[in-house]
């Protein structure tokens, strides 16, 4: 019975450290935008701006379901005359 109990608390300790990892999130409110306006009403074909945001996102999603942390990000985004053609998750030093 013992030993059960130890597990049991053991468990429910190292659950709640990876609980408190994983609370970091996408925070959007720190998104930066560059806006490009060329006067020539440029349209790209596909959705860029959306593809690489889903893309780096799946790879957020992937670190975090294999090892349980979540890292604050935030995007820098760039607009060609008004259409997002690519969002980018810049390196940031963690202190």
């Amino acid at each position: 019975m013992k030993k059960i109990l130890v597990t049991l608390a053991l468990v429910v300790m190292l659950q709640s450290l990876f609980i408190g990892a994983a609370s970091a999130a996408y925070l959007q409110k720190s998104d930066k935008t560059i806006s490009i306006n060329t006067g020539l009403n440029l349209k790209t074909p596909l959705n860029t701006g959306s593809l690489t945001f889903k893309l780096q996102e799946a790879v957020h999603d992937t670190l975090t379901s294999s090892t349980g942390l979540e890292i604050d990000h935030y995007y820098l985004w760039v607009e060609l005359d008004g259409q997002q053609v690519i969002g980018v998750d810049p390196i940031r030093a963690m202190y």
